[in-house]
């Protein structure tokens, strides 16, 4: 061997001549066990990618923001949790069927609402500030009535001479007043006008009696 490290092998023949071996650089080196091949490229072990083999590869991949630190393992943000961090983590249960999908987040099934499902939801909305409180049920407020809460409700009633048109609002037909329509206009005028006392009626006669008073007197003579 020479000063340059040149292996001189002599033969009867001839002589042939061998260099050391020298091995490959990768600009910023190979990580976790890979190997820098004759192109200066890093060829990396199963698990891991990157122009270094600096990341580690995660299948499924993480999800919800996790960070894949080994082969196979994610590192889960705040709020998620599993193998690939697919899962969230509600502080409070979703009700009623109802699954976590983000943190603090449910999602609701057909007919629920609410941060935890506990709200049912009507096909038809309640009106007048009722609330849903099963599937289709409505809990009317004060003063409404009915599935949707859509019927006012008058205390007394309007009686056979109005209707309903508000809480406690009766709408009167014509010639009716008063709370609950019971009044009639000009009522107490007739009574006013209305005699008190009996006045002698005369009598039509009948035409019998007519016949009879209009027949001549027999005459006393012969």
């Amino acid at each position: 061997m020479d000063s340059e490290g040149t292996i001189i092998l002599q033969t009867p023949q001839n002589a042939i001549f061998f260099k050391t071996c020298q091995q490959a650089e990768c600009p910023g080196g190979c990580r976790n066990g890979g190997f820098c091949n004759e192109r200066h490229i890093c060829e990396c072990p199963d698990g891991f990618y990157g122009p270094h083999c600096e990341k580690a590869l995660c299948t499924p991949h993480c999800m919800n923001g996790g960070l894949c630190i080994m082969p196979g393992l994610c590192i889960c943000p705040p709020g998620f949790y599993g193998i690939n961090c697919n899962k969230a983590n509600c502080t409070n249960i979703c009700f009623n069927g109802g699954m976590c999908f983000y943190p603090e987040k449910c999602i609701c099934p057909a007919g629920l609402e609410g941060d935890q499902c506990e709200i049912s939801k009507c096909h038809q909305p309640c009106r007048n500030g009722g609330k849903c409180t099963g599937k289709n049920k409505c809990k009317c407020s004060k003063g409404y009535q009915g599935d949707l809460c859509s019927k006012p409700v008058c205390e007394p009633s309007c009686g056979l001479y109005g209707i309903c048109i508000e809480p406690n609002v009766c709408q009167c037909q014509d010639g009716w007043h008063g709370r609950n329509c019971n009044k009639r206009y000009g009522a107490n005028l007739l009574n006013a006008l209305r005699p008190t006392g009996t006045k002698h009626r005369q009598q039509t006669p009948s035409p019998k009696q007519a016949e009879e008073s209009q027949a001549v007197p027999e005459s006393n003579y012969i």
